[in-house]
């Protein structure tokens, strides 16, 4: 785990990772060209610290955890298909919004539910599940429902898959038949080293995807602002509204669902579409990892907060 230091300086960091790309000219398109490589890796590597838990807490047949996943993959974008249609909704904007919530659960989910100290062990299970079942969504909402405005490459779409999932989840479930054997000092220091190098991927990976969303920020104000509205609305939308109908299970756990339903990794969902994606879907994406970028340091500054003023009532 990483020490509360470390985890402060990652949010400053993630924070300043994200106002660098947009201020610095020129920085996005040093980093463009390792995009999809540092995800690759980050996606490898994030999975690592998990190799010495038990299969059932990682990959877990809990009715719960697929009543929240499926509800995230497939009931939440049909509510935002009809939403558009019904609002009228240009096609463009709701094509990436369902980008959005068709896509898996945030990496970081798990950290943020341990930030807000709720279920973080459910987190993980429904990041986990999410990110692989991720493709049998958009494959079902973009060449069944949403068939006139995206057109597939299907075996394109499958071979990004099987880089980009099947590939990181064979390599892991190999080091999770392995792991145990290992000296657990040499492990730790394995695991240690895998988490500061997620965080240098994920920061490449951001800088290198953010230069479409720069160049709108500087040339075209309103509509970057536009599509900044709908990123965050969509997340909190989701968020609010998962909380609201998992709300029977308990409080922790809907507070648990509407993270993992709240933040989506729509930049894997980015690169696995990359056969359809348009100009404007990479200025979206870029968009997203605004709130993406923010989150932790925000995040960490509410739990403070919270535990400050805990501390004050305590001593009343």
């Amino acid at each position: 785990m990483l020490s509360t230091t470390e985890r402060s300086i990652v949010c400053w960091l993630l924070a300043g990772t994200i106002l660098m790309g947009f201020l610095v000219p020129g920085i996005s398109e040093i980093f463009q060209k390792f995009t999809s490589a540092s995800l690759l890796v980050m996606i490898i590597l994030s999975l690592i610290p998990m190799g010495r838990f038990d299969f059932e807490q990682v990959f877990s047949l809990d009715r719960n955890v697929w009543r929240v996943v499926l509800w995230q993959l497939f009931v939440l974008p049909a509510i935002v298909v009809a939403a558009a249609h019904l609002a009228r909704i240009s096609p463009l904007i709701t094509v990436l919004m369902v980008t959005t919530a068709s896509a898996g659960s945030l990496f970081a989910s798990p950290t943020f539910a341990e930030l807000l100290q709720v279920n973080k062990q459910r987190a993980l299970q429904c990041m986990i599940l999410s990110t692989f079942l991720m493709p049998i969504s958009y494959f079902i909402f973009f060449t069944l429902v949403m068939h006139s405005s995206v057109n597939i490459d299907v075996m394109s779409f499958l071979n990004r898959c099987v880089i980009f999932l099947a590939l990181p989840l064979g390599l892991f479930l190999v080091y999770m038949g392995f792991a145990r054997a290992f000296p657990e000092k040499l492990v730790m220091t394995f695991e240690g080293a895998s988490r500061r190098l997620t965080i240098l991927a994920l920061i490449v990976f951001g800088l290198g995807i953010v230069g479409p969303a720069r160049d709108l920020f500087w040339n075209h104000f309103n509509q970057f602002v536009l599509y900044l509205l709908v990123v965050i609305s969509l997340g909190a939308g989701m968020a609010y509204l998962t909380a609201v109908v998992m709300f029977r299970q308990g409080i922790n756990d809907a507070i648990t669902a509407s993270i993992v339903s709240g933040f989506r990794n729509v930049g894997l969902g980015f690169v696995l579409l990359s056969g359809v994606s348009s100009e404007d879907t990479a200025v979206y994406v870029g968009i997203s990892q605004i709130p993406i970028f923010l989150a932790p340091l925000v995040l960490s500054f509410i739990v403070r907060r919270s535990r400050s003023n805990e501390g004050v009532f305590a001593t009343a």
